[in-house]
């Protein structure tokens, strides 16, 4: 069943096009990512859906009801889950999540709030202030007062932005389950490639004012339509045309060859790519090369490997290994 869908949603403030002709479907239960670098819109879109923004053109549907003339009917199935958590500081934990259940009688009211602490591992800050929680628990207690009136779509515009990276990841996978486990459509905004990846049923990459490409994180991941996405979502080197000619491929002038940096492998053998290493970076677990290919107008790449003991010293050289079936073929732009 489809909770949210959107077709050929665009606007434009002033004689400025922000976005055009933007369309997708949320499933109940599903998770879908709007992906893109800052200030290409995607807040919008949520703000749209929230019936927050206005002077669009297209439709967004809630359950088959059009937002545009059903807004104050549907506002009580949307969540929004903003960025800097929108909590009230004079109120307590208990009373920030009452807030949302305003309509109804005490008894039920309390019900409901009991069950949502522990839902959401509060039960023992009820009593809380807002600036005594950590940035996490605060996060905790956004979610559950729009958790609290049972939406039937919960928008996440960069809501894991304030967290430091171990909060962060635990926070995620938390909040996923959550929207599991209510059947919720959600739609998340974010610039992190990684988090998208890591959270999303369906992708949407926003380039140049509309969808470049949509589906599932592996889809994206594994089959980029063109060098941006690939560019997007991964660390990928471009590789020049005579190498891949050399190697046994052929390209056309509209498409360009890649590689990820993770295919890429350092070797001893003489007789594979010659390179000149510019920069040694160690990065933890691996090194990092930043290397120049001496027999392709010293077209630089990034490599990765787990040791530089096969280096030749001081020599700065050492030759680059790859495999044709890591090469991806898209298109430029």
């Amino acid at each position: 069943m489809i909770g949210i869908s959107v077709k050929n949603f665009s606007i434009a403030f002033g004689e400025t096009q922000i976005l055009r002709d933007i369309s997708f479907d949320v499933e109940a239960g599903e998770i879908v990512t709007i992906l893109g670098p800052s200030g290409c819109g995607k807040s919008t879109i949520l703000r749209a859906i929230a019936s927050l923004q206005d002077n669009y053109e297209g439709n967004i549907y809630l359950n088959e009801t059009c937002l545009i003339n059903n807004s104050n009917a549907c506002n009580k199935d949307i969540g929004y889950i903003f960025q800097d958590y929108a909590l009230f500081p004079h109120l307590n934990v208990k009373e920030n999540i009452e807030f949302a259940l305003y309509r109804l009688n005490n008894i039920e009211k309390q019900r409901r709030v009991d069950k949502l602490l522990k839902q959401f591992d509060l039960t023992e800050h009820r009593h809380k202030q807002i600036h005594e929680l950590s940035g996490g628990q605060q996060q905790r207690v956004s979610i559950a007062r729009v958790v609290a009136y049972e939406p039937k779509v919960i928008l996440l515009d960069e809501p894991f932005a304030n967290l430091d990276t171990l909060l962060r990841n635990k926070t995620k996978i938390w909040l996923k389950k959550i929207i599991k486990d209510l059947g919720l459509s959600a739609i998340l905004v974010t610039h992190d490639q990684k988090e998208a990846l890591s959270m999303s049923d369906k992708i949407a990459i926003i380039h140049d004012k509309r969808i470049e490409q949509f589906g599932t994180p592996k889809e994206l991941f594994d089959k980029p339509k063109s060098l941006y996405i690939a560019n997007f979502l991964n660390r990928i080197n471009e590789l020049p045309d005579n190498l891949l000619e050399d190697l046994g491929g052929n390209i056309s002038s509209e498409n360009v060859a890649i590689i990820s940096v993770d295919n890429l492998n350092v070797t001893d053998k003489s007789d594979i790519i010659k390179a000149s290493i510019l920069d040694i970076s160690f990065c933890g677990d691996y090194y990092e090369l930043h290397v120049s290919l001496d027999n392709y107008d010293n077209h630089e790449l990034i490599v990765k490997t787990a040791c530089i003991n096969c280096l030749n010293g001081n020599d700065k050289s050492c030759y680059i290994d790859l495999d044709l079936k890591d090469i991806k073929i898209v298109r430029r732009g």
